[in-house]
């Protein structure tokens, strides 16, 4: 699905990311972990456009992106969160997950534009979307709060919500779980887990180990721009190298 060969970049005399190979599988929750600074949101923004590779490529389905827009890249189905919140600050949680829908419209300009049939229902069916949204992420009762009055935790949840209205294929994840308190976190662990579920791919940049071996299908590990270790949670967890690196004790 998402196959990155060889991918490079540097910044000056920084290597950020060194000839890095691996694949996401379709349908699995994929991790991406490392120490800080191991390039894990470089690895991000290479695939979503906010940066281009010095060398090596990026495969969407076997077709190269790397180079293209990420308004290109996110029309293609790969959605993104950032380690800060994703949203329309001055917006609702409901206009931001009417907003981000928008992305999937395929009625003309003129036709939105002039308010006609085909613009009218294909906006009726993203307020549709972002209902069901609201339900599924637990915000009902948040729906007409403006996003910069929601509690951090909240905002990075409705970000994830709002990357999910956009209809990827692929929803890429940048440390979804900071900020969230125990419950909130569980909460949308069961969430991820039940999109998975109905078909989705996810990539997750997360520090939290035990979200990751309990949730992901297969990690990937990254070291100062390397390509440290691949394998199931139970093979990353007994993995020497990744144990030195950055498991440590929460390994055991």
């Amino acid at each position: 699905m998402l196959r990155v060969h060889e991918l490079t970049r540097r910044f000056g005399s920084l290597l950020a990311l060194d000839r890095v190979s691996f694949e996401v599988q379709k349908g699995a929750i994929h991790g991406l972990i490392g120490p800080n600074g191991s390039g894990k949101t470089t690895f991000f923004n290479l695939a979503t456009g906010f940066l281009a590779p010095t060398s090596g490529q990026v495969l969407w389905h076997g077709a190269p992106v790397s180079g293209r827009a990420p308004h290109a890249i996110s029309r293609l189905g790969i959605a993104r969160t950032f380690q800060n919140t994703s949203n329309y600050a001055s917006l609702t949680a409901r206009e931001n997950l009417v907003m981000a829908s928008r992305n999937q419209m395929r009625s003309s300009a003129l036709s939105r534009l002039l308010h006609l049939g085909p613009a009218r229902r294909e906006e009726a069916a993203q307020e549709l979307r972002a209902e069901a949204l609201l339900d599924r992420f637990g915000m009902r009762e948040l729906a007409d709060v403006r996003a910069a009055d929601l509690p951090g935790g909240t905002q990075k949840i409705l970000g994830v919500a709002i990357a999910l209205a956009t209809g990827p294929e692929l929803l890429m994840l940048d440390e979804p779980l900071a900020g969230l308190n125990p419950a909130e976190k569980a909460q949308l662990m069961r969430i991820l887990r039940m999109i998975r579920d109905e078909g989705l791919t996810l990539l997750l940049i997360e520090h939290d180990m035990k979200a990751i071996m309990q949730t992901c299908d297969r990690i990937t590990v990254l070291s100062y721009g390397t390509l440290l270790a691949e394998g199931t949670p139970a093979e990353i967890s007994r993995d020497p190298a990744t144990i030195a690196a950055y498991l440590g004790s929460e390994a055991a």
